[in-house]
């Protein structure tokens, strides 16, 4: 039995430890950055299956899958510890990021929690006009500042706060993903893209979710002062697709020392995944970060405040 056991152990963390390994080339093939999206569970798996190997002493086998673990451990370190930096006094901004799903029922109880927070902006994906209709039939106070183009089925709904100065500004695509804002309350002035790029479900829709992020990547590094990404970019922090929106502006993640936050699909307990997200240039500091009830949707939505960092001036 005990043989049994350790063979199992053995088995099913080397298949694990296999896994990890193959993530790390997800820029080569998709599959690959597939599998990089489940370093949490890589890790759980690899720390169960190297304590029983302890406890059958088989003390070679029990190393091998505890570096693996703790390798996957680091990749997920800068989110379980540490803090950020501190914020400016002064004014904040808050966002609600949300994939409300477009055959989503509870359209009225969606809107009840975007008023129940009342946040500054607020970005629903995989919108309709049915979603819009539900905003104005709640006479909830924020007017629809960008929606959903006349003839398509879905894409992104921009809210704002009544009384919040804001601008479309054009977004770095010509498909639907992506909508942006500008906004200012009192001293804090700022842009605000929502993106919401394919999910990876093939290899073509793999290669237009990191073209989505690419240029969306691109477009933030080359725009002036503060700006706030948010979306459901169907990518974890430890995805190539990822990277190409996070490096190119240097982009600081709201979810540093703040845990994994998993989003997606809602419900699914530990076999969540964190692919809602909300980045920000260095000249920003998220001041509160957290999900929220999916209200029908297999996402949760996100609220992110952010505020002037107090080290960049």
């Amino acid at each position: 039995m005990g043989r049994f056991a350790g063979g199992a152990a053995a088995a099913v963390g080397g298949i694990v430890a296999v896994a990890t390994t193959l993530g790390l080339l997800g820029s080569w093939w998709w599959p690959f950055d597939l599998i990089a999206n489940f370093r949490p569970q890589y890790a759980m798996v690899l720390g169960v299956a190297a304590v029983a190997a302890i406890l059958l002493r088989r003390w070679a086998t029990a190393l091998a899958l505890a570096t693996f673990a703790l390798f996957n451990l680091a990749a997920m370190a800068p989110y379980l510890v540490g803090t950020g930096s501190a914020a400016a006094p002064g004014d904040r901004l808050t966002v609600v990021s949300f994939n409300v799903g477009i055959s989503n029922p509870a359209r009225a109880d969606v809107m009840r929690f975007i008023g129940s927070e009342a946040p500054d902006l607020v970005f629903l994906y995989e919108s309709s006009f049915e979603w819009e209709d539900a905003a104005l039939a709640l006479d909830l106070p924020y007017r629809l500042v960008s929606v959903v183009p006349p003839g398509t089925l879905t894409g992104i709904t921009v809210m704002a706060r009544d009384g919040l100065s804001t601008t479309v500004v054009p977004t770095p695509l010509s498909a639907p993903t992506a909508a942006a804002v500008e906004v200012e309350i009192g001293g804090l002035a700022a842009t605000v893209i929502g993106a919401h790029p394919p999910s990876p479900t093939s290899g073509a829709r793999s290669q237009l979710r990191d073209r989505v992020l690419d240029e969306v990547g691109r477009w933030v590094a080359g725009r002036p002062g503060p700006v706030l990404v948010v979306g459901d970019l169907n990518a974890t922090p430890w995805s190539s697709g990822y990277r190409r929106l996070k490096d190119p502006g240097r982009l600081v993640d709201s979810l540093r020392g703040r845990g994994l936050q998993p989003s997606w699909p809602d419900g699914w307990g530990p076999l969540m995944i964190t692919i809602d997200h909300a980045l920000h240039t260095p000249d920003l500091v998220s001041v509160d970060r957290r999900t929220g009830p999916a209200n029908g949707s297999a996402h949760r939505p996100l609220i992110v405040t952010v505020g002037r960092s107090a080290v960049v001036g």
